[in-house]
């Protein structure tokens, strides 16, 4: 599977039930999900930290964490140190190289803009283009959102899962939107209330900012790359019963 396969045809014959009813669905869904697995949340959480401790592995545990919770989100069941070691171990490579990415583009985009604020008292035009720099890195962090999504999903290399992330960062433009407001709005907080937030990082910051983010990715990626996939090569869709239809995302307003 090589490239961002194209846009199907999301309609189905049949009534079916409206998009709004979905969303409540989904929306009670999440939450559902969010209580049941809580206590397992925590134990992720404290994984996830412990495997990032050599700092070089932030990227291989980031992916772990996330085919973890994709299954969570697909209501599949998980053995959680096992299958995290398991995806720890088949990820390193890419996760590696994507987490290393990430780290070179964090960092270049904060130098940037500390060199440009201090330059926008000279002239307007450093003013644009720290906008221009701030746009670039919300689309990037967009894209970080399907990123670990798709690496544990499909066999995709390095360049086409940041590509592919890219393009979805424009797609789910709407869902990412939200995805910023709770998912990084939790890590966000955590970071800004140091050291008074350390336990709530130490048990579930990580855990449920990127299980927001792979619960409202994930119907993007299968809808617009799985699902066409697996259309076109007549293969058995191993993920066909467990994923939603329609555009679902959490955190939205349900009431009239």
């Amino acid at each position: 599977m090589g490239g961002f396969l194209g846009f199907a045809d999301f309609q189905k014959p049949g009534k079916g039930v409206s998009k709004k009813e979905r969303e409540k669905k989904r929306f009670f869904q999440f939450f559902d999900l969010l209580f049941r697995k809580f206590g397992r949340l925590v134990q992720l959480n404290l994984l996830y930290i412990l495997f990032c401790i050599p700092i070089v592995t932030i990227g291989p545990a980031t992916a772990a964490m996330t085919k973890i919770l994709r299954e969570y989100a697909l209501e599949r069941p998980v053995f959680l140190f096992s299958d995290f070691w398991d995806a720890f171990k088949e990820n390193f490579k890419q996760g590696f190289a994507v987490g290393l990415f990430q780290g070179i583009v964090i960092v270049s985009i904060y130098s940037a803009i500390i060199y440009y604020v201090s330059l926008t008292v000279k002239s307007v035009w450093f003013l644009i283009l720290l906008g221009f720099i701030g746009l670039i890195g919300l689309i990037l962090l967009f894209a970080s959102y399907y990123v670990y999504v798709m690496m544990v999903s499909v066999q995709l290399n390095v360049f086409h899962l940041i590509r592919n992330s890219v393009l979805l960062a424009f797609v789910g433009a709407r869902t990412n939107i939200l995805t910023f407001l709770f998912s990084t709005g939790i890590l966000a907080l955590s970071i800004l209330f140091i050291p008074l937030s350390i336990p709530i990082m130490l048990l579930f910051t990580f855990s449920i900012s990127t299980f927001i983010s792979v619960f409202n990715s994930w119907p993007h990626i299968y809808r617009n790359l799985i699902k066409p996939y697996y259309e076109q090569t007549g293969l058995p869709n191993p993920y066909e019963e467990e994923s939603p239809e329609e555009e679902s995302v959490v955190f939205e307003d349900t009431l009239e």
